[in-house]
């Protein structure tokens, strides 16, 4: 596991979302206490990391993310938002701060260093093709294999169908083949069940990310 020691100390917005680097989220925020720390990160453009809250346990595993968008603002200070993720995280613990939300002392998380295996890579583009089209119908864009971006394992996860603790060890795995090859595994378990119609509604509305 590529983490550093625990070093730096951010804003903690716990959830029942896994936020992935990359990807864009809405939210909507409506406690005060949010609406404190959301506020402060779009006055100064600062981050602040996102946690898997489920089951009442915080996931230590967590991604960072800054105010891409602010979609709606309501008279009683809720707003509607959109982040965007940037860099995971390995939460050590929450501190005591002058805040009224959460703080935690972080360290960074990272990947392994290997070479991206391209005929996993290929084989994990064809495979999402096939799944978000007959899923999306024309409504999320097929990937074409030669978009870098587009073809790393944190984008095509979004449209994936995964279940949210599914979503949580997919950010905690730190290499990019392993990614790869449990999209793989996922999609190919996947495709035959798609002559399901139930099935696919069920895919289909099971991913709140934003391409």
């Amino acid at each position: 596991m590529q983490t550093e020691e625990p070093s730096e100390i951010i804003p903690i917005f716990p959830l029942n979302v896994v936020l992935f680097p990359q990807s864009l989220l809405p939210l909507h925020i409506f406690e005060d206490r949010y609406k404190t720390l959301i506020g402060e990160c779009i006055t100064y453009g600062t981050e602040f990391g996102i946690n898997l809250l489920f089951e009442q346990n915080i996931r230590p595993i967590g991604c960072t993310a800054v105010v891409h968008e602010v979609s709606k603002r309501y008279d009683d200070g809720r707003m509607d938002i959109v982040v965007e993720g940037r860099r995971r995280y390995s939460l050590a613990h929450l501190v005591d701060a002058p805040h009224p939300y959460s703080s935690g002392r972080i360290s960074w998380y990272n990947d392994i260093s290997e070479e991206v295996d391209e005929r996993i890579k290929d084989h994990a583009v064809q495979l999402y093709n096939e799944f978000v089209s007959i899923v999306f119908q024309g409504t999320v864009r097929r990937v074409d294999p030669s978009d870098i971006r587009r073809t790393r394992a944190f984008f095509l996860v979004q449209k994936s169908g995964l279940e949210i603790t599914q979503r949580q060890l997919f950010l905690s795995l730190n290499s990019e083949n392993r990614r790869l090859e449990m999209l793989v595994k996922h999609f190919e378990s996947m495709l035959p069940l798609l002559v399901s119609q139930k099935k696919v509604e069920e895919l289909a509305g099971n991913d709140g990310y934003i391409h």
